[in-house]
């Protein structure tokens, strides 16, 4: 049972905490959540026009793979490259936890790899289906290197950190 404030409000959402983990401990705990998942929400968008698609994603570190299928998410990210990922705990949407919510938003630039390309195959074998159906399959995969992940865990409160955590990549 959650801790209850004056009018019945959880102290969850109450408590003002701002410090944020040590650098080495948030990208641990990143790293953990993407390698815990496999299904996330990928936003494109071209004229305007914004699309979010559910997709299985695969990651290497930091680094996203997805297989696209033709459509227009694979169209959108040739024209516009910038793309935003959202994965969340779906255990979270049945819990009546507050302190189980937590996901992460990924901000990045897209590339897409066709099957000419020497980095195809490594992406297509992470998702565990056999080299000879990569001849037969006529999407691209998707390759996302973040250059920002926000961290949303309500629990860390509870650890005396800020419920959101962001990273950046430093190496831009």
């Amino acid at each position: 049972m959650e801790e209850k404030q004056e009018h019945g409000v959880p102290e969850i959402f109450t408590k003002r905490v701002t410090r944020q983990l040590p650098s080495d401990e948030l990208e641990a705990r990143i790293l953990a959540f993407l390698g815990s998942r496999s299904l996330c929400v990928l936003a494109t968008c071209r004229s305007n026009v914004p699309r979010a698609t559910p997709v299985l994603y695969r990651s290497k570190g930091f680094t996203i793979y997805m297989a696209g299928e033709p459509g227009r998410k694979l169209g959108n990210i040739s024209q516009n490259p910038t793309v935003s990922i959202a994965i969340f705990d779906p255990e979270a949407e049945f819990s009546e936890k507050i302190d189980d919510i937590t996901g992460l938003q990924i901000g990045g630039k897209a590339r897409l790899i066709g099957k000419e390309e020497p980095e195809f195959m490594d992406a297509f074998l992470m998702f565990g289906r056999p080299a000879s159906w990569a001849e037969h399959w006529y999407g691209k995969m998707i390759e996302v290197v973040p250059d920002r992940i926000e961290l949303l865990a309500m629990g860390l409160k509870n650890e005396g950190y800020a419920a959101r955590q962001i990273w950046v990549r430093n190496d831009k």
